[in-house]
């Protein structure tokens, strides 16, 4: 029933690309990873908290929710050398695995912080495998006009995931306790797993074998280097993870509990309200459809999101804090998408992968903005934390964009 409800919805225009059964596929498989993910972001952050009481501790096992990310461009490595669909399977696996092992640690009474951390650090490996091979599958399952379609579309899954992922985590922990949080999540991986094993292989768009791993990386990073397109916009990147995205990690649940006494429900809340801003500028972009003028598109998403963010450190109220987190929300999904978008239309076929590979690398960023974050807000409190990230997103798109005015032109 679910996949004819959407190869109908295929037959529209702006969801043109899901006629294709095998992005269906994997869309679906993107919806459910991503909606097991976000609850265990949420129970994750709250379960640390209820252990350490620390806001430094959150900020340490966020970051190493993601460490992992330093991975990234090797993983870019092998997505362009193995079969793509199975490398998302084994992710999926480990995840599962992860999951059992928290509930049964919960259930057993034997969790301590050091199991959370390590299995932090395990579960981050997947998010460096899942990201750069997700996205350089993609332009194997439509056809290249279709492409800022897939993409968007792409994005609006992981965005539904935000709404969904974080308000059932937060809800599940009152009503069910952290074992009933971790049983449901594992139950969600099952399920990911299962479509993953059902979508078929696809041929991919090029074959290293001949070529070492490690000189494919540097040609790679050769190859970025050399397009000066897709080097500044890996510096955005890298600039926004660092100083803008912790604000969902690190920072909403110290806000939660200590600023907005919201709870984890409201934690869960919050976080959900970040996810249908995003939703919203998904399917926004999505209704567009041909996107003109991106560069000053990502320009203005970066100055809305370091902005809401701004007045989002001055609140107290939790009604004005939701609607401050939707705005962030709604900014930050124009800009991954525009970034992706352009990444993958100024990179050549052969390379993608590793130019994902290092998309994704750069978000290395956020668990050191995660970390940094825990540790100022130990320091000098949540709100000068998050007004001072704030600022310094703000001057940096202003000091990129002075810098290299083609930003505005690019398309």
């Amino acid at each position: 029933m679910i996949k004819e409800l959407l190869s109908r919805l295929g037959q529209m225009q702006q969801l043109e690309a899901l006629r294709y059964r095998g992005f269906r596929m994997l869309w679906t498989a993107s919806v459910l990873s991503s909606t097991a993910r976000w609850a265990d972001m949420v129970v994750i952050g709250w379960l640390t908290l209820e252990l350490t009481d620390s806001a430094l501790w959150v900020g340490i096992v966020a970051g190493s929710k993601m460490a992992g990310y330093i991975a990234a461009p090797f993983m870019g490595v092998v997505a362009d050398r193995m079969d793509r669909r199975w490398l998302l399977i084994i992710a999926a696996l480990i995840n599962l695995v992860v999951s059992a092992l928290m509930l049964l640690l919960v259930v057993a009474g034997w969790l301590a912080l050091w199991h959370v951390i390590a299995l932090a650090l395990v579960s981050s490996l997947t998010w460096a495998i899942d990201n750069p091979t997700r996205n350089a599958l993609i332009p194997d399952l439509v056809k290249k006009e279709l492409l800022t379609n897939a993409v968007a579309l792409n994005a609006v899954a992981m965005e539904i995931t935000v709404v969904i992922g974080p308000a059932l985590g937060g809800m599940l922990i009152p009503m069910l306790g952290m074992a009933g949080a971790y049983a449901l999540i594992a139950a969600i991986y099952v399920f990911d797993l299962t479509v993953l094993l059902r979508m078929k292989s696809v041929k991919q768009s090029t074959q290293l074998a001949d070529e070492s791993p490690l000189r494919s990386l540097i040609g790679g990073i050769r190859y970025v280097w050399g397009n000066q397109t897709v080097l500044l916009l890996l510096v955005i990147a890298f600039l926004m993870n660092l100083l803008a995205a912790p604000y969902r990690y690190s920072f909403l649940p110290l806000f939660a509990r200590y600023i907005l006494d919201a709870g984890p429900a409201g934690y869960g809340m919050l976080t959900s309200m970040a996810g249908i801003g995003a939703l919203a500028a998904g399917i926004w972009i999505v209704w567009l459809g041909n996107v003109k003028n991106r560069g000053r598109l990502l320009i203005w998403s970066c100055y809305g999101w370091s902005a809401a963010l701004l007045l989002f450190a001055l609140s107290t109220r939790y009604s004005v804090s939701t609607a401050l987190v939707f705005a962030a929300g709604f900014a930050q999904a124009i800009c991954w998408t525009v970034i992706a978008t352009l990444i993958l239309s100024h990179t050549e076929q052969s390379m993608r992968g590793r130019v994902m590979g290092l998309r994704t690398g750069v978000v290395i960023a956020l668990p050191i903005g995660n970390f940094l974050a825990g540790a100022v807000a130990d320091r000098f409190g949540s709100p000068a934390a998050q007004g001072g990230y704030a600022v310094s997103a703000l001057f940096m798109i202003w000091l990129i964009v002075a810098l290299f005015p083609k930003l505005r032109r690019l398309d």
